[in-house]
């Protein structure tokens, strides 16, 4: 084998993703693993912060609850837009059409759906009954 054979073998192709299916649809559900993380973080540390204000007295504890709920969901709905643009970025880079582009899109939207089913639950089904 010549020297010339060995370099161009484990040169790898530029803008050429490796892996196939399965790695689309792994990047494309990354922004929602990581959404799921941060909102059980933030309500494990509001029930956390619960229970060590619990002393303190009702409204003290309700202040800071509501203080860490909102934080912990701001900077979950901060992190998922970031990885969103980033994912956004990487499949972009990709080989338009390929079927590894296509799996990272069908999971994005699969989680864009997820995020977004809540909202369309409250509309749907409106808290006061018909009368």
């Amino acid at each position: 084998m010549s020297a010339y054979a060995f370099q161009q073998s484990h040169v790898p192709a530029p803008n050429r993703p490796q892996g196939g299916l399965v790695r689309g649809v792994l990047l494309g559900l990354i922004p929602l693993a990581l959404l799921l993380a941060l909102v059980l973080a933030a309500l494990l540390l509001t029930a956390l912060t619960r229970q060590l204000t619990a002393a303190s007295g009702f409204l003290t504890q309700q202040q800071v609850s509501l203080i860490v709920l909102i934080a912990g969901l701001g900077l979950a709905a901060v992190v998922y837009s970031v990885a969103l643009v980033l994912t956004v970025r990487h499949v972009a880079s990709w080989q338009p059409g390929g079927t590894q582009a296509r799996a990272a899109l069908l999971a994005l939207g699969i989680t864009a759906l997820i995020v977004v089913s809540p909202v369309l639950l409250v509309i749907v089904l409106p808290q006061t009954p018909a009368p």
